[in-house]
């Protein structure tokens, strides 16, 4: 399976374990039943797009304010709206008065906490918000990474950045 793929099983058998409850023992028939889903998505047989969470609004978190504004400029050119924060501190601020659809963040940042703490943080307090770490300094692969939650390498192409964002999470 590849990244991709197990990215989006991951996210999706966590949506499903939150949906009945987030039942203790379940992991294997819900990782199954996303499996599942995933290979039906893929053939084609999916085809409710009603069911698909569409992101429009996008919170940008990295400390380089370069890398901050050219990623920014790069989003809203492909249609996202787009906040900025220079830490998860700001983050913090900006989610508590604002409801974003996914949020793309540096590992390794000053403050409080870094990248993965705030990415730890979202997924508790809002499971559907899609979730994108990335970093040019570690490596992070699928075990490393907190159910839902993507890993992009630094440098990044802001295609590939824009295709991850586009790819509908199904429920």
């Amino acid at each position: 399976m590849d990244d991709e793929s197990y990215n989006w099983v991951s996210r999706r058998a966590h949506e499903i374990w939150q949906t009945e409850g987030c039942p203790q023992g379940k992991d294997r028939e819900h990782w199954s039943q996303a499996v599942a889903e995933r290979l039906e998505l893929e053939k084609g047989i999916m085809t409710n797009p009603t069911s698909s969470i569409q992101i429009h609004k996008v919170l940008v978190v990295e400390d380089e304010p370069i890398i901050r504004y050219a990623t920014v400029d790069a989003l809203e050119e492909a249609g996202f709206d787009v906040l900025e924060a220079g830490n998860a501190d700001e983050a913090f601020a900006l989610l508590a008065g604002n409801a974003v659809d996914a949020v793309f963040t540096d590992v390794n940042m000053p403050g409080s906490t870094d990248g993965l703490g705030l990415s730890d943080r979202i997924r508790a307090i809002s499971p559907t918000t899609r979730v994108i770490v990335t970093s040019g300094h570690v490596r992070l692969g699928r075990f490393d990474l907190a159910s839902g939650v993507s890993f992009i390498p630094k440098p990044y192409t802001y295609e590939a950045l824009i295709g991850m964002l586009r790819t509908p999470l199904h429920h």
